[in-house]
């Protein structure tokens, strides 16, 4: 074999080595990506219509959808399990797993680092997802046959009590510091009538759940207490609720909103989005698939204006707060 062919050979060689290495660098680079929290469709993947998971470009991919616990968090999971599969279904993924967190804060944590893609955040936190430019608002869901919800004040009817402000020196209940409707409206509600919710009542307890506030007022443990409006429904005995009057309303909050995080393609943001709002319980799939996800009737599409009120008495509060320094 002569000089010439013999350079060729291993000019050739050469160029074979360095391009298999190039191939393997970039196969670890997206690996490394999708490690990451990095989603992307298949090489050369054409969109293909929703719940077409076999064909779409999507199918070998797992999203994860975070949420706080409202009960035991392996009760959370069977219940979600209809919900998770439909999903997966209508979008095209190969699942859909459920992550819970602490607290709200630690769910947009991890939404924004990637380590999940989906979040069902609380009416509360609606504000900070909306005001962030890496978090996309989805949808809201349906409830009792609105979008929207209040918190009340209650008292024993045979109490005395009818107005807020006969709750001056009385002892008070609250469920928890980050619920909206038993605790930043109704605080700020204590405040426009004049009232001093950190001052004026002769005692004050965190009770941590709404059905505790009902429970523990109709007891006579506490003259009153704030909770969301549908909270007395959670009484056994349904004629004890004749026994609790209503003081006070609070204005409409809007359900809590269901976002992802925008560095997911956008088309498979847009697929996430269709298929909740395509879910209802207007037919018996829909209904079955629902029936165990805390009362959600469907979901409808949201604004970022609907949780402009939260954040105006956030601002009340705050002021509220400044004038006592």
């Amino acid at each position: 074999m002569g000089k010439k062919h013999t350079v060729f050979l291993l000019l050739a060689l050469l160029a074979a080595t360095l391009l298999g290495c190039c191939e393997a660098d970039v196969k670890k680079e997206e690996a490394t990506n999708t490690n990451k929290g990095s989603i992307r469709p298949s090489a050369n993947a054409q969109q293909q219509p929703i719940a077409a998971t076999s064909n779409s470009p999507y199918k070998d991919q797992i999203l994860k959808l975070g949420r706080i616990p409202y009960t035991n968090p392996s009760n959370m999971v069977v219940q979600h399990e209809a919900f998770l599969k439909y999903l997966a279904e209508e979008i095209g993924v190969k699942g859909v797993r459920l992550q819970t967190a602490s607290d709200y804060s630690s769910i947009m944590k991890k939404l924004l680092a990637g380590e999940i893609d989906i979040a069902w955040m609380a009416s509360l936190s609606a504000v900070e997802a909306r005001n962030n430019p890496e978090v996309e608002l989805l949808c809201k869901p349906i409830r009792y046959g609105t979008t929207s919800y209040r918190g009340i004040v209650i008292a024993r009817q045979d109490s005395g009590i009818r107005t807020l402000k006969d709750l001056k020196d009385k002892k008070f209940a609250w469920v928890d510091k980050e619920s909206a409707s038993a605790y930043l409206f109704p605080k700020a509600m204590f405040i426009e009538a004049n009232i001093d919710p950190d001052r004026d009542f002769s005692e004050v307890e965190i009770l941590g759940k709404h059905e505790a506030v009902v429970y523990n007022v109709l007891l006579g443990k506490y003259d009153a207490g704030a909770c969301y409006d549908d909270a007395r429904n959670t009484l056994k005995d349904k004629s004890k609720k004749d026994e609790l009057i209503i003081l006070a309303r609070t204005q409409d909050l809007s359900n809590e909103p269901l976002v992802c995080r925008k560095s997911l393609p956008e088309d498979l943001r847009a697929r996430i989005k269709q298929a909740l709002l395509k879910l209802n319980n207007k037919d018996a799939e829909g209904r079955e698939i629902l029936k165990n996800l805390a009362d959600v009737q469907g979901f409808v599409p949201v604004d970022a204006k609907d949780y402009d009120n939260i954040e105006k008495v956030q601002q009340i509060i705050e002021n509220h707060q400044k004038s006592k320094q």
